[in-house]
């Protein structure tokens, strides 16, 4: 059957139409699984999951199926259903530790998932529909494996349906900025071959470059019949030396030593100081599928390589080690708990006893459900470059920027009037993926950790104050910093009072000025009604108007009162300016009273600008609406009785 044919020769994209032709009809489990194994290659997740399903439910399906199913669904973040199949998969392999790390990783990851992330990636413009992956640096430049077509002479990978990897180069600086121009990192044929080249590292001193390459022949694939030992693709390992920067081409390259015809050998990463090159293989005899093993530089020369250990490798696959100093190993693997798909985890070499610590899944964002891949850490170890290919803008594997960013609000609920906390003040906070509501404490105090790159919006309340409402960006120059807002709440005046008309029997006395006013005192100032001008204006609404009729009604109940009217401005504006516009607003009010009928003998004007404050505010800058508002009141003051 042709579709076997293609599979079995991992031409999985050749092979899928053969595949859907005949599932249907033969019902077979065998032919669900390997369809749902060519989609999962070629990166059609869902179709992969329906196929596995429908292979799994049917009698005679193998375990690994049932495992590889559950790989899928956690990829798909669809824990529980992948937790059944795990249980499932452990009833006949109880002793298998990645299948347990993986029903672990079910249970824990949600929680994992739902934490706040300890930074920002971002997906960087330079890559393609195809799959860029494994970055590393190397003199000022972004260097990685892509299957980007840049050769139209490269052939096809029939396995993805794709060009084979090449080893390509883009300027990138340790902000997470790049150019726009990408060349091959080499022009040498040797390197730059017509199969898979990449990915690649380089040694501390930056003088040899360490690559894998397929080692495929020219007839695999063809459609002669072939013998079994060429129909398993083998990588291996080949060392660069002596580039010419001129010529942009290394002028030796010589295979690892340790190379097999057997297995693969992959993914070399070698130490700064030098002194350790660890690589994954399929070698024999190892915990699973794939396998770290370390090297020691022994005078020179590559010792003969050994197991990286129980605590590193598991049934699983171990790939893509890299080296972030002399003894801190970070890799990616599927056989430890972790979200999903292939996580990142980080581990300590003990040089004197030759093991590695119980590895450390390094979380979100950069770690996610999906396949997450090869570290590029600056120095400081507060950004890397990364690849992964969970879902984005564009397909396949892609590289990443990942920056540390640790943020916290400390928000300060305070009276306008007095100063003073405002205890247990309601927050209604909105945000991408963190809107909820909360309480201040009872010192007016509300902190928490923010999600880094979102717009906050945050409305603030309290019973009898008004409310309001701040805007904020979480984002700072800083691995861990704290965003400080003071947010001022004031009681808002009472409305005005009903206008109250004249009767022939009875003339009322408005209500607000009886409250305000008692008993009437000479020299004491009073407040108008609560009469605030608006912002640069010295005009009256119609609002000002009814508070002012009922100022009048009220002095025409005193009709020896002499009053003068005071007017204040806030502290935007120079003291000339605002002595003017003052002047302005309580001519503006004396002029309105008379026209109402109190005689102008009673009434005497002043602005008094920006000199008597109702609400200090010493830095005007820092002056809050509030305030502003406040200190444009109107007020009278009681000449004689």
């Amino acid at each position: 059957m042709k579709a076997s044919y293609y599979y079995n020769h991992f031409a999985y994209a050749e092979a899928i139409p053969f595949y859907e032709k005949v599932a249907g009809e033969m019902n077979d489990p065998v032919i669900f699984s390997q369809l749902a194994d060519c989609y999962s290659v070629t990166n059609n997740l869902q179709k992969s999951a329906e196929a596995y399903a429908k292979a799994v439910a049917l009698p005679g399906c193998s375990s690994v199926v049932v495992m590889r199913y559950a790989q899928l669904l956690m990829q798909l973040t669809r824990y529980d259903e992948a937790a059944k199949q795990l249980n499932e998969y452990l009833k006949t392999n109880k002793t298998d530790l990645r299948a347990a790390n993986m029903l672990a990783g079910c249970n824990s990851a949600q929680g994992s998932m739902s934490a706040i992330p300890q930074g920002v990636t971002t997906l960087l413009p330079f890559n393609s529909d195809g799959s860029e992956f494994a970055p590393t640096l190397w003199k000022g430049k972004l260097v990685f494996a892509s299957d980007t077509a840049i050769d139209l002479k490269k052939k096809t990978d029939l396995w993805t349906g794709r060009s084979y990897y090449n080893i390509y180069s883009i300027a990138c600086d340790n902000k997470g900025n790049c150019g726009n121009e990408l060349n091959k990192l080499t022009e040498t044929k040797k390197m730059n071959t017509a199969y898979h080249d990449g990915p690649c590292t380089f040694s501390g001193d930056g003088k040899l470059m360490y690559y894998t390459r397929s080692r495929s022949k020219d007839n695999f694939l063809s459609k002669k019949s072939i013998s079994n030992k060429d129909s398993v693709v083998l990588l291996e390992i080949m060392i660069a030396s002596d580039y010419d920067t001129t010529t942009r081409k290394f002028k030796t390259i010589t295979p690892f030593e340790y190379n097999s015809e057997e297995y693969s050998v992959a993914h070399p990463a070698v130490s700064p100081n030098g002194k350790l090159l660890s690589f994954s293989s399929t070698k024999p005899k190892g915990q699973g599928g794939s396998d770290l093993y370390i090297c020691r530089n022994v005078r020179g020369n590559w010792a003969k390589p050994v197991s990286a250990g129980n605590a590193i490798n598991t049934e699983g696959e171990e790939v893509f080690p890299y080296w972030a100093d002399d003894s801190t190993l970070f890799f990616s693997s599927d056989g430890h708990e972790g979200l999903g798909g292939l996580d990142i985890y980080k581990s300590i070499w003990h040089d004197n006893t030759g093991t590695f610590s119980q590895p450390e899944n390094i979380g979100t964002p950069v770690n996610s459900s999906y396949d997450d891949i090869s570290l590029a850490l600056f120095a400081d170890s507060r950004s890397t470059y990364f690849s992964s290919n969970r879902p984005s803008a564009k397909g396949s594997d892609n590289i990443y920027f990942y920056k540390k960013e640790k943020i916290y609000l400390q928000l300060n609920v305070i009276d306008s009037m007095t100063r003073q906390p405002i205890p247990e003040a309601s927050l209604e906070i909105t945000a991408d993926h963190d809107s909820h509501v909360a309480t201040a404490d009872v010192q007016g105090h509300f902190f928490k950790q923010l999600y880094p790159e979102n717009r906050y919006t945050i409305n603030i309340s309290k019973t009898n104050y008004n409310a309001q409402q701040i805007s904020l960006f979480a984002s700072t120059l800083k691995e861990l910093d704290t965003i400080v807002k003071t947010v001022s709440l004031y009681i808002p005046p009472p409305p005005p009072p009903p206008v109250v008309k004249k009767s022939d029997t009875l003339l009322p006395v408005p209500l607000s000025f009886t409250t305000l006013v008692g008993v009437p005192e000479v020299n004491k100032v009073y407040e108008i009604g609560h009469f605030y001008f608006a912002y640069d204006k010295s005009d009256l609404n119609d609002t000002a108007k009814i508070v002012l009729d009922s100022l009048a009604d009220y002095l025409s109940t005193q009709p020896t009162m002499r009053i003068q009217i005071r007017a204040h401005t806030d502290c935007r504006g120079g003291d000339a300016y605002n002595l003017k516009l003052s002047d302005a607003r309580a001519l503006s009010v004396m002029n309105y009273l008379k026209k109402k009928g109190i005689a102008e003998r009673r009434l005497s004007y002043v602005g008094l600008g920006m000199r008597e404050p109702k609400v200090p505010c010493p830095i005007c800058e820092k002056c809050t609406e509030e305030q502003f508002y406040l200190n444009r009141v109107l007020e009278f003051k009681v000449l004689e009785l």
